[in-house]
Formats: structure tokens, C-alpha cells, sequence
């Protein structure tokens, strides 16, 4: 135990007294010496410095020289030199008993003690600079805590004498305290208690904890899902979700089925009764039953019959790299509404593509756009700015493909409703329902059984997998374009590729007043320009009402004469029909008693008795007209003899074939046989068509089947605007994809001017007699129309300046000269290959991301990369080119590919292009 010598006041001394007047006042007897220097272990604790109001102040001494001991009185370990004890001083001790409490004991003179001992020595008139004093207070200011706080040692203290309480326990705080904030180096703080590695060791322990039991959900959740039907294709009846796999295992297809099922409804296996042979069936009680089956490449093999438009079955070699997988959705109830879900995204969904026409220029790929809940019928490319509704545009294929290889098929028979990131949804989904098809029983009244629907109201698509999209559009191209294709049919597909089409308008002619007189004025502008050739091409104004199949003889008396003066030009003549007709038109009234039975050839109103009334509609600026119903031979037969009298009489060379949309067709009608899509009808009336000798339909406006060569599909009417010109290659790349190769862009300049729209771009022709587009938008129209399958106009270059002209001129002959062969090459691959003529970067590397993206640029076959000016006032644009050598053609430099061109200026008369290594030679608009 050590002990501790101090100086006992039995008296209170004056401030400022000596050290004799203390000795007196305490009866202190002063020995001769000091004893010798204290031994290493012991410590020396302080020395009396100066005044206070005790009469003493306390100041530690310090010493590097000596080893530390460990003191009860504080935890921060201070070491303090020894110094001799001057004669004339008493030693006083102060022991600590085990509590920490102090006992007094007095030395006898000239005694020595083992313990530590602290002397005392006059008062100091030198204080060491390095030193802090500590001042010890008298005992009514030891009694708290500097605090003003009562510590833990006042309380064990209450009772004790004034020694006691002035003793060990409170000088040990003061001290620690003030030794505290002293500096002192940080080797000598006492170091962390070893307790922090347990609380280390618990903390590791429970994120371990955590993450075990977190595994473990995941697991169980992986397993829920691991019931794979196929060896390629996981579905969890519990959450209904459906992942689809490559052959590398990666899942590159997500989605929900059944999304309108509720989280309660649970699955069962079907009834035997409404198993089929090959399927997995599930039911979910009174709502819809699933069947899933495999579709293999070579459908033979499997038992299973391919149906008529099936493009499942893959060319030789190939058969091991795709795997498909139909769905086939039930409902139960009517009532119940069947839709499935895919994710749009990086994981599991990617970039997709295909579809149909959509409003807007910002739409490659898919995931940009959002199209609400809507039926996917043709329609006019809008969205009402009065409402919500959509419409898609004229042309549309049901087949979607994304980025990481799987590609979704749907039959034509199923009632289909698409949305596309619907509220930023991020999901296709697909869905089945008869409103809007004409055929709903809820909208149109309740159906005979004749009309009625054959079988319940279902959802069947097709999922194919392949190594990545070039690969999985590749196998399921359709192949079937050679069949019953004609050398002849080839040569006008060709010819179209190679000479302008001119098409009439009516308001561009003689302000408004066509005639022959105003036609062979239009054919000599145009040979003024050395562009004679190609077809001049009449809208529906060649007839005096839309529906009478005959010439207008008041403004075309000698009209067979005309036209044989504008073939010695070197041009070829098309003719415009339709399935509408006035009821003012010649043929309305017989074709009221046209049909088999004296019965009428028209589309009849839904419900009508016995004898059907037609179903009347309009279309563009006829107010009343009936629709041919296609369905009824009869009425193909009747058509056939028609158009077959006007075709000989003035020896017209081919047909325009204006189908118009299912929004041009009355609300409420039926046809004589039942069709699962309005939209169908266009295919019927083609069909009659074709029998027709000695002409060939070129081009139809709205199309949902490809139809056969020479037949291209146009474009839904652009607006003439730079938002118009932006929309044409993301539309045609989405045709393409979707299975249409062989497009028509549409009239350089756009088809129509925006209505209440700021973006209109027009001026007044070089006449001054009516509107044409803008002169810097119609440019660079041009120039991107001349790299795309099928030339087209509708206002001449000769409405502007000479330099237009010029560039038109130019443009003209090099697209004959140069461009043709790869285009004519391109064209030829489609038909072998199915893909489009037209394609997407990423049909050259599918693997590369930034091609994935690419919506303004484009490539003709895999040979020539396009790279147009589109936006209003540029004169420079970034152009990315994917791996290969390129060749530029506007300085015949080669460029390396997987980069980009930044700031690559580009005049007015230029258009950027690069030719695959080797090239066609340096190329510059202007020569």
C-alpha cells in the first residue's frame, strides 16, 4: 500500500506567511536533513510553490529520468523526479486502506519509511515553464467536483473525518482531472480496452448472420423459380414470373404472365378434358388456363404442323442456336382480360425493336417511346392532342425482337393489344381483348352465330431464343418471298429501285385544275431536268367521284391519247383505286345487286335482318361511302372485271393501292365471313387484284402481311416538318425489322402540312402559285430519300432555285451510276434472306452496344453506311461507324470502325456515306 506524506494544517496560517511561521503554526519540527534520494520505484509527487489560500501551493515536478509506478490516484501515469528533503522538515504519512481511503500516521523524528514519500521545501520563487501547477483548494471546494457535480467519491466519503475527506480519493480525482488536460505525448495515454475486439467480433458475427439468412431468401425464391418446363425457360406458378434463357444460360428474356391475376389466385394442373397432347397446362380457377410447348426448328420432327405464315423453322445448320417456345392463353370467364408483360431493361429485357409506325421521330429503339394500352390496328401515326387516344400507323407487323436475342411471334388470329412502357412501366406488354376488332359483342351488340367468335378469347404468341439478334432475325425471316415470284415481277422491283416515282397532286397543277393540258406540262418540267423516266403516278382525282373506276371524261376527253404522248417521254402510268366508294359514284347503286343472290357487295351494318344495309363511312373529303367487303368472291370477282376494263382501255402500267386503316371503316359493320382482324381485308383485296393481266400493283399505303414482289409498302403520310424528315429512318428500321424489306418512304418534303403545329416549314414555289416545302429541309429530304429503296416525289426541284436543281440532277445520276448496284444487291439478298433492304447498324455488329442504339443512321445490305443531315441549320454531326474498314466517300479516305467521327462538317450539298473496303470510288455531291 503506499503511502503518501502531506502537510496537515491544524491552524490556518495568514495568507503570504513564511515557511518559519508555518513550521510555528503547525508545531512542525524541522530534522537536520533530508534522507537520501529516493529509489527508481518511488515517485515524487509535488512541491510547495507558492501562495494560496491555504497558505501553500502544490506543483508537480517532473523527470524523464525515472521509471513510472502505478498510483491509485490517477490513471494517467506522470513521471516526477526525486529531490533531496531539506533539514528542518517533518515527514508526515498518510496511508490508503483497501478502500482507498487515507489513514494519517506521524514519523518520529530522524524516521525513515520504505514507502513513498514526498518532502516539502520552501516556497519556490522559480516555477519551471514547462510546468502546469496544480492547485489544491481547501476542503470545502474538494467536497465536488470541478464540475459542480457530486462525484461517486463524495458519496463514500459523507461521515468521514476532514482528513478523510480531503484524502486519497478526492486529491486522486482533482489530479486526474487536471493531469488530464495536460499534453502529454500520445505513447503515454493508456491504450483502448481490449473489450472493443469482442464488439468487433459480435458486429462481424451479425452482418454474417444477415447475410446467410439473406442468401437463404434468395435461394429459396431462385428455387421457387428453377421449375423449368423447357431447357430453356423457367416459370414460378406462384408469382407467375417467366424467365427466358440463352444457350450460354443468361436470361435474356423477363415478364410476368397473367398479369391481370390477381396475388390470391393460385394455379392447378388442368382437367385431363382440357389437357392437349404436348402442352403443360395450368389453370387458375374461373379465370384463364395456360399451355406451354416447344416449337422446334424443324417442326416435322416433332409432330407438330407449321402453320401457314409460321417462320419458325430454321434454315439447315443453324437448327441448334434457336429454340422456340409457344404460349397459349384461355380465358374462362369472358370477362377476364388476358395480358402478359416483359421488361423493357438492361437485365433480362434489353433494347427492343419492331412492331409498327409510331407518332414521333424519338422511337428507336422501343424502350424511348410509351404507347398507352391501345388495339393494334392500323391507323393514321397520330395522337389526338384533344384526347388520349392513339393510333398506330398504316403498316404493322406483330413480331418484337430485343437487343440480347429473343424475339416474340404473335398468331394473326389473336385480338392483340400492345403497350409499350405505358406510365414508365419499363414493359411490353401484350394483351388480348375484341374491343376495337370490329368484332367485340360489347361494343357493336351481340353477334349472330354466324359472326360470332369461333372459339373463347385467347392470347397465342411464339418466344424464340438465339445467340443474339442479327442471328435470331436472321432464322426467323420470312423465306417465302421467292415462292411464285416472276421474272417479270423482278424486273419491276428492280425498275422501281432505279427511276423516280412522280406523283400528281392535284394543287401543284395549274393551280388545282388537273388536266391533259396540265399534265403534259407537268412531264415537260420534268424532262427539262433529264429525269425522264419512271412512273407519273395519279392520285384518286382521275376519277370524277371516288368508287367509279372510269376516267373523268370532262376534264380528260382524249385521255388515251395523253397518256401515250407521256410514255414517248420515256414514263410509265400508275393509277390510284381504293376499296371506298361514293354513294354518288356510278358503281355504288350496282353494287347493291352485284352479288351472288342479286345481293350486295358491300360491308353491312352489324345487326341489320334479312336484307343488309351497307355500312356507311367517310374518307378524306367524301362524306359517304361504302367499303367493298372483300370477303364475299363475288364481290373480288366484280372488282376484277372493273379494274380490268379502265387497265386496257388507257394501257395503264401499274396500280397504287390506297387501303386506308381500320379507323376508315363505319363504327358499326360486319363482314359476310367472319375475320379476326378488320385489318385483313387489305390481303383480300390485293388478292383480287392480282389476276389482272398486264399490270402490277407497286405500291400499297397499309399492309399487316408482306405482300408479294413487286409490291412495295409505303410509308404512313410524313408531315412536312424537320420533326417529319427525323421520323423517316426510325420508322423504316422498325418496318424492317418487322418484317416489311422492300419500303417506300414517302414524298421527298413530307405528304402533308402540319396543322396548328409551330414546326411547320413551307414557303411559296418559284411560280408564286402554291406551297412547298422548305428550301433547307426539302435539300436534305432529298438527299437522304436517294440512299433509300424507292424515289419519290411530289413537288418538283424546279419549285426552287437553280442550285437546287442541280443538286437534284446530281443526286439523280449517282444514285444510278453508283448507288444502284448495291442497292439492286441488297434487294436480292432480301429475297434469299428475308431481311430488310434497309438496315440497322447493329445488323453489322450485333454484339456492339453503341449500334444498338443508333436511330439516324443507317446501312444499304451490309455495304454502305449512311449518315444523313436531319436537324434544321447543321452543318456538322457526330457519325459512328461499327467495326470494319470503311471507306469515307466524300475525301476517299479509309476509316477503321468501333468509333466515332466528332464534328464532322458536312455542306449543303453533301450527304455523309461510307462504302465498305473496297469502295466506289471518292464521291462528292457537287462534283
Amino acid at each position: 500500500m503506499n503511502r503518501v506524506l502531506l502537510m496537515r494544517n491544524q491552524t490556518k496560517p495568514p495568507i503570504n506567511s513564511s515557511f518559519d511561521d508555518l513550521v510555528e503554526a503547525g508545531g512542525i519540527r524541522v530534522p537536520d536533513a533530508c534522507p537520501s534520494p529516493l529509489p527508481p520505484a518511488r515517485r515524487r509527487i509535488g512541491q510547495v510553490t507558492g501562495p494560496s489560500k491555504s497558505g501553500l501551493n502544490y506543483e508537480p515536478v517532473h523527470s524523464e529520468s525515472e521509471e513510472i509506478s502505478d498510483l491509485d490516484m490517477s490513471e494517467t501515469e506522470s513521471p516526477v523526479s526525486s529531490h533531496p528533503v531539506p533539514s528542518g522538515r517533518v515527514r508526515v504519512g498518510i496511508s490508503l486502506d483497501p478502500k482507498g481511503r487515507s489513514t494519517k500516521k506521524t514519523k518520529k523524528k530522524g524516521e525513515l519509511d520504505d514507502d513513498t514519500e514526498i518532502c516539502l521545501k520552501p516556497l519556490a520563487t522559480r516555477r519551471n515553464s514547462g510546468i502546469i501547477p496544480l492547485k489544491i483548494a481547501d476542503s470545502n471546494f474538494l467536497k465536488s467536483d470541478p464540475d459542480g457535480d457530486t462525484t461517486d467519491e463524495d458519496v463514500d466519503n459523507k461521515g468521514d473525518s476532514p482528513v478523510q475527506q480531503n484524502g486519497g480519493n478526492k486529491f486522486t480525482k482533482i489530479f486526474k482531472d487536471k493531469l488530464n488536460s495536460v499534453p502529454i505525448p500520445k505513447i503515454f495515454h493508456k491504450r483502448k480496452p481490449k473489450e472493443y475486439k469482442l464488439q468487433v467480433f459480435v458486429a462481424i458475427l451479425f452482418l454474417t448472420i444477415i447475410l446467410l439468412v439473406g442468401s437463404i431468401y434468395v435461394i429459396h425464391q431462385e428455387k421457387e423459380l428453377q421449375k423449368s418446363y423447357f431447357d430453356r425457360i423457367r416459370f414460378s406458378h406462384k408469382d407467375r414470373r417467366i424467365r427466358v434463357s440463352n444457350e450460354k444460360g443468361k436470361d435474356i428474356l423477363t415478364g410476368i404472365l397473367g398479369a391481370n391475376l390477381a396475388k390470391k389466385d393460385k394455379a392447378w394442373p388442368c382437367l385431363k378434358q382440357d389437357e392437349k397432347p404436348g402442352h403443360t397446362c395450368l389453370e387458375w380457377m374461373n379465370k384463364a388456363r395456360l399451355y406451354f410447348r416447344i416449337k422446334h426448328q424443324n417442326l416435322m420432327d416433332t409432330g407438330f404442323s407449321a402453320a401457314p405464315n409460321d417462320s419458325t423453322a430454321a434454315p439447315e445448320g443453324r437448327a441448334s442456336s434457336l429454340r422456340c417456345y409457344e404460349i397459349y392463353w384461355e380465358a374462362i370467364n369472358p370477362d377476364f382480360k388476358l395480358k402478359d408483360c416483359y421488361s423493357l431493361g438492361e437485365r433480362g429485357g434489353g433494347h427492343f425493336y419492331g412492331g409498327g409506325e409510331i407518332p414521333g421521330s424519338d422511337h428507336w429503339p422501343l424502350n424511348k417511346t410509351s404507347v398507352p394500352y391501345s388495339p393494334f390496328i392500323t391507323g393514321n401515326r397520330m395522337t389526338s392532342e384533344s384526347d388520349t387516344h392513339f393510333q398506330w400507323g398504316r403498316t404493322l407487323g406483330r413480331f418484337f425482337i430485343n437487343s440480347d436475342g429473343a424475339a416474340i411471334q404473335i398468331t394473326e388470329d389473336t385480338p392483340l393489344h400492345v403497350s409499350i412502357n405505358e406510365d414508365g412501366d419499363r414493359k411490353l406488354c401484350l394483351g388480348s381483348r375484341f374491343e376495337g376488332y370490329g368484332n367485340d359483342p360489347q361494343e357493336n351488340g351481340q353477334r349472330n352465330r354466324q359472326n360470332g367468335p369461333t372459339r373463347p378469347l385467347h392470347l397465342n404468341y411464339t418466344i424464340c431464343t438465339g445467340e443474339n439478334a442479327l442471328e435470331t432475325a436472321e432464322l426467323l425471316a420470312d423465306k417465302d418471298i421467292w415462292d411464285g415470284l416472276k421474272h417479270e415481277d423482278l424486273q419491276v422491283a428492280r425498275l422501281l429501285a432505279q427511276s423516280p416515282i412522280w406523283r400528281i397532286l392535284p394543287e401543284t397543277i395549274n393551280h388545282g385544275h388537273f388536266s391533259e393540258a396540265a399534265l403534259l406540262n407537268y412531264t415537260d418540267r420534268i424532262a427539262s431536268l433529264h429525269l425522264s423516266e419512271g412512273y407519273i403516278l395519279f392520285d384518286e382525282s382521275w376519277q370524277q367521284r371516288i368508287g367509279d373506276l372510269a376516267m373523268d371524261l370532262t376534264r380528260f376527253p382524249t385521255m388515251d391519247e395523253t397518256l401515250n404522248i407521256t410514255r414517248r417521254r420515256g414514263f410509265k402510268v400508275a393509277l390510284t383505286i381504293q376499296p371506298f366508294f361514293s354513294t354518288q359514284s356510278r358503281n355504288y347503286e350496282e353494287g347493291l345487286y352485284a352479288g351472288d343472290n342479286d345481293d350486295e357487295i358491300w360491308l353491312a351494318e352489324k345487326n341489320s335482318d334479312k336484307k343488309k344495309v351497307p355500312a356507311l363511312t367517310q374518307y378524306k373529303n367524301w362524306t359517304s361511302v361504302a367499303v367493298l367487303d372483300c370477303t364475299k368472291s363475288s364481290a373480288q370477282q366484280w372488282l376484277e372485271k372493273k379494274v380490268s376494263a379502265v387497265v386496257d382501255k388507257y394501257r395503264i402500267d401499274a396500280l397504287y393501292v390506297d387501303l386506308g386503316t381500320t379507323y376508315d371503316l363505319p363504327k358499326f359493320y360486319e363482314f359476310s365471313k367472319p375475320l379476326s382482324s378488320s385489318d385483313y381485308y387489305k390481303d383480300l383485296f390485293l388478292k383480287a387484284l392480282r389476276p389482272i393481266q398486264h399490270v402490277r400493283t407497286i405500291v400499297v399505303s397499309s399492309a399487316v402481311k408482306l405482300p408479294k414482289l413487286p409490291t412495295f409498302v409505303s410509308l404512313s403520310p410524313t408531315e412536312s416538318s424537320w420533326e417529319g424528315l427525323q421520323s423517316v429512318i426510325p420508322n423504316i428500321l422498325t418496318m424492317g425489322v418487322a418484317g416489311y424489306p422492300f419500303i417506300i418512304p414517302g414524298a421527298i418534303g413530307g405528304d402533308f402540312w402540319p396543322v396548328g403545329k409551330s414546326n411547320a416549314s413551307y414557303r411559296m414555289s418559284s411560280e408564286g402559285s402554291f406551297r412547298v416545302p422548305d428550301r433547307d429541309l426539302y435539300i436534305r429530304w432529298l438527299e437522304l430519300v436517294h440512299f433509300l429503296p424507292v424515289v419519290q416525289y411530289s413537288f418538283l426541284p424546279s419549285d426552287y432555285d437553280q442550285k437546287v436543281v442541280d443538286i437534284a440532277t446530281n443526286m439523280y445520276f449517282t444514285r444510278k451510276n453508283k448507288l444502284y448496284p448495291y442497292i439492286k444487291k441488297a434487294i436480292d439478298q432480301s429475297l434469299t434472306t428475308g431481311l430488310p433492304v434497309i438496315r440497322p447498324l447493329w445488323m453489322i455488329d450485333p454484339t456492339d452496344a453503341t449500334c444498338l442504339k443508333i436511330s439516324d443512321e443507317f446501312s444499304i445490305g451490309e455495304d454502305i453506311i449512311v449518315a444523313p443531315v436531319i436537324r434544321p441549320g447543321e452543318v456538322e454531326r457526330d457519325i459512328y461507324l461499327p467495326k470494319g474498314i470503311w471507306r469515307n466517300e466524300m475525301d476517299g479516305s479509309p476509316t477503321k470502325g468501333e468509333k466515332w467521327l466528332h464534328h464532322y462538317r458536312v455542306k449543303e450539298n453533301q450527304i455523309p456515306f461510307f462504302t465498305k473496303m473496297p469502295g466506289v470510288g471518292s464521291y462528292v455531291l457537287d462534283n
